[in-house]
């Protein structure tokens, strides 16, 4: 069996330096790496190898082949390349061109995050790019034989936007083609839930107008910010996938024109040939658009949206790329005493196992529950689960049939490996070309840590750190106090405290159980603020008629004592919508704006639901106030969705839980031209439950 290369840096592989490492999956390792030539040529690339104990397995290895295969005989801007594949001592590897970039994923969440989603023109702009890679891919010819590729994982992760405002279409780990050894098997699906094919869903035969449909899903999402067909299990995506009922990019998005509506919806068409002809007629007609739309295309400018949105990763990339060019530097002179940047340390996060939404499942007989959409998956005739009745399979929970004793393993192995490299890879990487030849091995030996030196205990003391490092890994989060075993020689010991303060020691470990002390910074306490602010603002009352109404102020729950309720926190010009609804009264809103800098008084009273008793009949006796409840939850739902409004307020799509309090209430849900009403009793601590049929009588 293969076995692992030291994880000091730099360190010698083949004909490459790896300087760092990047990310970490289920079945193989991701380096920054450099190849070295004559006149100080350096080339930056990604190596992706296979950890050790997968290199014996055949069906694996085959799978991480055809991955090379495929991808290099692509070379276009618009598709990340691979350029090298081979095998040193025993581990094989792909090398790949490094890129400064995130993945679309990446970006939609950090543009959320910030509040600065992209455009419309740079959604459509993403888009184009990413469609011309996929079209070339699906269209490619070598040595006069088409190559039939088809990818079948498009999705927001597996598009790559550098910071240079580059787009490109990438990891072809699933893609199926002509050239590939390993062939799926007949009803097997492959890919993300919510981005698949009706007829990728259903395991049948693919064209690359499966790939366009989830380019349009991609688009969809990118217009709206919305999701399209994710669910709360594996079986309500897929089901989505296969019976919802699309709305166009507009109605959930008023900016988006009617123009792209009919591109969007046509890509995104359940029966294959009412969608475009092939990818490259989707691109046609949103050039068509945008060119005409967008009078000056540099204003879409994703370079400077990018560094808008990672202005700070960007920054700390340029710090470890001078780090860097010193290590380097010191391996071209044979200096052993290089100080190393360790992975963990960039703007990518240090190595862990693929995320949930990235790695890929191949689960022979498996049952669709609970699960992130979200994932690669491999699920042999997927379709026939869902068309299970509901007492062998529900999104609550279930059980298949257990799968025969037989199964393919090593494709099982493979096809998990492929989404689990994409998930550690998203960040980093476009495939690219060339390789120089490699320094003198004496060079890398000498600035390699030597090998099978005994491990020594290290014990690390740095009162107020939340984070110590050693040689760049996290060894201890939360703790002042690290023990951590390494070898014999010098290492670099980093303490960062809850500022994100931090101080670095170099240490030379000459016994067991040495003690190293780091003293981090005093953290400088904010004064608190003096009582006497708080209490600066206008004194806000409210009075609500009955006593025993309920009531929320800006969509939060007030208790009132005997109807009054004091708002403290209160400023000139804050404006309150108040909510007040009582038993035999009618609910009513009201909103009031704070103007007096010294006190207000708010006075709401409700009209009784029913008139009042004519003269000579007995007033009912009065109940005694009820104490005012607490709020409660209904999860809302609608098949196939629906608008929902709550008392004039806007509460987003179908399936939705929304928090309320106790109380009384008419959700009105609307698609098109079906607008259907429903009453619910929302209780104090329950989760009450609505479903609505939304199909058009």
């Amino acid at each position: 069996m293969a076995t692992g290369i030291s994880s000091v840096f730099p360190q010698q592989f083949g004909r490459y330096i790896l300087t760092a490492k990047i990310a970490m999956g289920g079945m193989a390792e991701i380096f920054r790496a450099k190849s070295l030539g004559a006149e100080g040529f350096e080339k930056v690339v990604v190596i992706k190898r296979i950890l050790p104990h997968f290199c014996e397995e055949e069906g694996f290895v085959t799978m991480f082949k055809d991955e090379a295969k495929v991808a290099s005989h692509l070379n276009h801007a618009n598709v990340v390349q691979i350029f090298d594949f081979d095998e040193v001592e025993g581990l094989f590897y792909i090398a790949m061109e490094y890129v400064e970039g995130r993945d679309l994923k990446r970006v939609l969440d950090q543009g959320a995050k910030l509040g600065k989603a992209l455009s419309i023109a740079q959604a459509v702009y993403i888009m184009i790019e990413a469609s011309k890679g996929l079209d070339y891919a699906h269209k490619r010819i070598v040595d006069g034989e088409p190559l039939s590729i088809i990818h079948r994982d498009v999705s927001p992760h597996n598009v790559m936007v550098s910071f240079n405002g580059e787009v490109k279409i990438m990891d072809f780990g699933i893609a199926k083609a002509a050239a590939r050894s390993t062939k799926t098997r007949v009803g097997t699906v492959k890919g993300k839930c919510a981005y698949m094919s009706p007829e990728q869903a259903r395991g049948k035969n693919l064209d690359p107008r499966s790939d366009l449909f989830a380019l349009g899903v991609c688009l969809w999402e990118m217009l709206t910010g919305k999701r399209l067909f994710v669910g709360d299990s594996d079986f309500e995506t897929l089901n989505n996938v296969l019976r919802a009922e699309v709305p166009p990019p507009s109605e959930l998005n008023p900016e988006v024109p009617k123009e792209l509506d009919t591109i969007v919806l046509k890509a995104l068409a359940r029966e294959v040939d009412q969608r475009h002809k092939d990818v490259g007629a989707f691109v046609n007609e949103l050039n068509r658009w945008f060119f005409s739309a967008v009078p000056d295309p540099d204003a879409v400018n994703l370079n400077g949206y990018m560094h808008d949105l990672f202005g700070d990763e960007i920054q700390q990339l340029r710090q470890e790329a001078q780090s860097e060019a010193q290590m380097m530097e010191g391996v071209r002179k044979g200096v052993s005493n290089v100080a190393v940047k360790k992975p963990g340390t960039g703007s990518q996060p240090a190595a862990k196992a693929a995320a949930d939404d990235e790695r890929t499942m191949a689960l022979p007989g498996a049952s669709l529950q609970m699960g992130d959409a979200d994932r690669t998956m491999a699920l042999p005739d997927a379709m026939s689960q869902v068309r299970m009745n509901a007492a062998t399979l529900s999104p609550q929970g279930g059980h298949v049939a257990p799968a025969p004793a037989k199964s393919n393993v090593g494709l099982i192995v493979g096809i998990l490996f492929a989404a689990l490299a994409a998930g550690a890879i998203a960040a980093y990487l476009k495939f690219g070309t060339g390789a120089a030849e490699p320094p003198p091995a004496a060079a890398v030996a000498a600035a390699a840590a030597p090998a099978g030196k005994p491990k020594l205990k290290l014990s690390v003391k740095a009162p107020g750190a939340v984070e110590i490092l050693v040689d760049g890994k996290t060894e201890c989060m939360g703790k002042e106090v690290c023990e951590v075993s390494v070898e014999a020689g010098k290492h670099k010991v980093i303490a960062k405290n809850d500022a994100g303060k931090g101080v670095d020691q170099e240490v030379e470990v000459a016994s067991d159980g040495q003690v190293v002390e780091l003293k981090l910074p005093i953290i400088e306490k904010k004064p608190d603020v003096p009582p006497v602010a708080a209490a600066q603002g206008p004194a806000v009352l409210l009075k609500i008629q009955p006593e025993n109404a309920t009531i929320t102020v800006n969509g939060k729950p007030v208790v009132l004592d005997k109807g009054n309720a004091s708002l403290p926190g209160t400023k000139v010009g804050d404006k309150l919508i108040v909510i007040a609804q009582a038993e035999g009264f009618k609910p009513e809103t009201k909103e009031f704006e704070v103007k007096n800098p010294s006190a207000e008084l708010f006075e709401l009273k409700l009209q009784r639901d029913k008139p009042a008793p004519s003269a000579g009949t007995a007033e009912p006796k009065a109940k005694e106030p009820a104490a005012a409840a607490g709020p409660g939850k209904v999860k809302i739902n609608a098949k196939p969705w629906a608008k929902i409004e709550i008392k004039g307020k806007d509460y987003e799509l179908t399936p939705k839980e929304v928090t309320l309090p106790a109380g009384k209430y008419t959700v009105v849900l609307t698609k098109g031209s079906v607008r259907k009403t429903v009453g619910v009793t929302v209780r104090t601590g329950e989760t009450a439950s609505v479903s609505v049929d939304m199909t058009e009588e």
